[in-house]
């Protein structure tokens, strides 16, 4: 296992045999350490690259953060200098990071191979979206950063879950309260200006894999069924008894599809 740095973006690869490399990119308020327990339940042939992305583990802030693009341009970058300009990747995305890695695919359409949604969406904020994200912004710069993140961990999972899930929840809420306030606003910031990917969701249907939760608090029916209206070719998985959290709440499975999927690329 090697431990690499580029500028401020910290990323950690796992060497495997051979094939299209997996980076997997995270949530708000997360890091790379939640896929530790979840991709550790079966081996991998591939290499596979952990991003802690800007503001979270191990990654720093960045004071003039550009958003989705620059952190794009920092993840191709490492994936340049490690496989070469030649090599595509496979991206798995949680929430966010399901955000960025459409934001790859549109950046660079020709790198990016098959990827894995967990519980996201290639759609804008709405302006009910952005209210909310304003206000919480306004909150972290008044100092009640504890507001956000006091609920951080347990809240993702269904209801039933919670019970046989926290530890985990709270281990989730520890990673989120060591983000830090700049990093935090970065990040609202970006998910707000971030792109309209509908266009990367269409000209890729068939390599995205759509993974939902029955009981997901940020996604409900009604929208993920309005996303496989727009977008028919594309794979889905449904987890009715679970919440924002499939790999962690329903972790056998959901890797056992998620490795069929990308094995398929």
């Amino acid at each position: 296992m090697q431990h690499v740095n580029i500028l401020i973006m910290h990323i950690r690869r796992i060497i495997g045999k051979g094939g299209a490399p997996v980076l997997f990119l995270h949530g708000f308020l997360e890091s790379g350490e939640i896929w530790n327990s979840w991709l550790s339940r079966q081996a991998w042939i591939a290499d596979l690259l952990i991003a802690d992305l800007p503001g979270h583990g191990k990654s720093r802030e960045w004071e003039n953060d550009p958003g989705f693009s620059g952190w794009s341009e920092v993840l191709m970058n490492q994936v340049d200098e490690l496989y070469g300009e030649a090599k595509q990747v496979h991206l798995v995305g949680h929430s966010m990071g399901g955000y960025l890695a459409l934001e790859m695919a549109l950046l660079f359409p020709r790198r990016i191979g098959r990827i894995v949604l967990l519980h996201s969406t290639p759609m804008p904020d709405t302006s009910l979206q952005i209210q909310r994200r304003k206000r919480q912004i306004a909150l972290i710069e008044k100092g009640r950063k504890s507001l956000l993140v006091q609920n951080v961990g347990l809240s993702m999972f269904a209801p039933e879950n919670r019970d046989r899930l926290g530890d985990i929840g709270e281990e989730l809420n520890r990673e989120a309260r060591k983000c830090s306030d700049l990093g935090m606003v970065n990040t609202l910031n970006a998910i707000m200006d971030r792109a309209d990917y509908r266009a990367v969701m269409t000209r890729k249907m068939r390599e995205i894999l759509l993974i939902t939760g029955g009981q997901d608090p940020f996604m409900p029916a009604e929208y993920y069924k309005f996303l496989l209206s727009k977008y028919p070719e594309m794979s889905h998985f449904h987890f009715e008894g679970c919440g924002h959290a499939s790999f962690l709440e329903v972790p056998v499975l959901s890797l056992q599809i998620v490795k069929r999927f990308l094995d398929e690329g």
